[in-house]
């Protein structure tokens, strides 16, 4: 599968090596700071779409990308630092670094082709997202609450410009918004679904199209986010 990132930023490295042209290309201005790593990123792809890759402290990533053949259920990889640069190998086989450059982070992409190629599939820059918001951002698997797919495994993938994918359901799209309460998340085909946290318990409820949100819920279930 062709993973068409063309402003992906982050990358992951969890098995193997990339070649030395893939990995250095032009050597860094400043090695990036492996403390700096860590958190949520917002990138861009070649449609000029957002979506966020996340890298933990154990090496692992999780991007929100949903164009994929997985869609909704994200990608996963890991990631490491070489020599200053940043990568990132995702299981589809794109390879992409991040380094600091001219005019601060910059990401070179390779698709799995190209990884032995001085020239990047796709290039642009990654923006690291501090407020607290972040801590929504990811892809979150659930069980659905729907009359057909009731109990089903539901994905959704929740990115930073308040763009929702879920898994499950023909009319997929949605918005999300942070709210003082939680998290309150708008579909497109008239499902509402809020989100409340108590300490590491994410639980969502859901409103099926028409239900007064004001009364008892359609279903209520536990969120849990993708991690690997």
């Amino acid at each position: 599968m062709k993973r068409m990132a063309a402003w992906i930023t982050l990358v992951a490295l969890a098995t193997g090596c990339a070649s030395n042209s893939a990995s250095m290309g032009s050597k860094p201005l400043v090695a990036i700071d492996p403390a700096a790593v860590e958190g949520t990123w917002a990138l861009t792809d070649e449609r000029n779409q957002t979506f966020n890759v996340i890298l933990r402290e154990d090496g692992s990533a999780t991007s929100t990308w949903s164009r994929g053949m997985d869609g909704a259920k994200g990608e996963q990889g890991g990631w490491s630092i070489r020599d200053g640069v940043l990568f990132v190998r995702w299981t589809d086989g794109w390879l992409d670094t991040i380094r600091v450059g001219r005019f601060g982070f910059e990401k070179f992409s390779y698709e799995p082709s190209d990884r032995d190629s001085d020239t990047p599939s796709s290039f642009g820059q990654a923006v690291k997202i501090n407020d607290d918001s972040a801590k929504w951002v990811g892809v979150w698997r659930t069980q659905s609450v729907g009359t057909v797919t009731k109990d089903e495994d539901l994905f959704v993938c929740l990115s930073s410009d308040g763009a929702a994918v879920k898994s499950i359901d023909a009319i997929n799209s949605g918005c999300w918004q942070q709210q003082p309460m939680g998290l309150a998340i708008h579909w497109s085909d008239g499902w509402f679904t809020l989100l409340t946290q108590d300490g590491e318990i994410v639980t969502g409820k859901s409103w099926a199209p028409g239900v007064d949100r004001a009364g008892a819920p359609t279903g209520t279930s536990n969120w849990l986010e993708v991690v690997e």
